[in-house]
């Protein structure tokens, strides 16, 4: 897994490769850095690039989403890779994320 890291306001997160227990730490520290910026009022998690997404991923991506709205900020989630969008639709998660309305 890659992750690269850019911009302010809204700070964005663009990971590539797979997530799962074992990348999953990269990408919570990932999302806690770029939700503890200064001056930023959110993330955009850019996954078009992840191509696999197991539950160790989804569970670091429902807890940043809490972390967000916690401190007011707003996390979203960026063209994910049909095959995470489905994993996301199929646990139900589509509606927290605000994928449910895009297409």
């Amino acid at each position: 897994m890659e992750i690269n890291s850019e911009g302010t306001d809204p700070v964005v997160v663009s990971v590539t490769g797979e997530v799962d227990l074992a990348t999953a730490p990269q990408l919570e520290q990932a999302l806690a850095d770029g939700l503890g910026q200064p001056g930023a009022t959110g993330v955009r998690v850019d996954l078009s690039g992840v191509e696999f997404m197991d539950s160790a991923g989804l569970r670091v991506l429902v807890a940043a989403l809490r972390k967000a709205e916690e401190s007011g900020r707003t996390l979203v989630l960026d063209a994910p890779h049909e095959r995470v969008r489905r994993i996301i639709e199929i646990t139900g998660l589509a509606e927290v994320f605000g994928l449910a309305d895009r297409a």
